[in-house]
């Protein structure tokens, strides 16, 4: 009786981890240009889709992150037909502390904001 106290234990406390790294990620449009932005995000096991978002508008998802961090989102960005360029919407090594995760995407490439003026900048994947 003792062991299966434990085992019911270690069976919450295991769920509680596994709830605490839900992730949301969320990616908007904020060309300059007002352009439509087509995007389209996968990982491993999921395949988001191609979704197409007018100036403004936002695609968001979520996912419970893998808790052994390798979680991983690629995503592929177009507008007015230029080449495809590409960027990790997730990537839970340089974005586990974020519950959710704001992808503002501009030309020179996607930003996070934290406070009303951009705080951070990331380029572009080269692939």
């Amino acid at each position: 009786m003792f062991l299966f106290v434990k085992m019911v234990a270690l069976l919450c406390l295991f769920t509680t981890l596994v709830a605490a790294y839900h992730v949301d990620v969320t990616i908007i449009n904020s060309l300059e240009g007002k352009e439509d932005l087509t995007i389209h995000c996968r990982s491993s096991d999921d395949d988001l889709g191609k979704h197409l978002l007018r100036a403004n508008q936002t695609f968001t998802w979520g996912f419970g992150a893998n808790f052994f961090g390798g979680t991983k989102f690629i995503c592929s960005f177009q507008w007015n037909n230029n080449p495809l360029l590409y960027f990790y919407g997730y990537f839970q090594k340089r974005d586990s502390y974020f519950k959710d995760c704001r992808w503002y995407i501009r030309k020179d490439g996607p930003c996070r904001r934290r406070t009303p003026v951009f705080d951070r900048c990331f380029s572009w994947i080269k692939k």
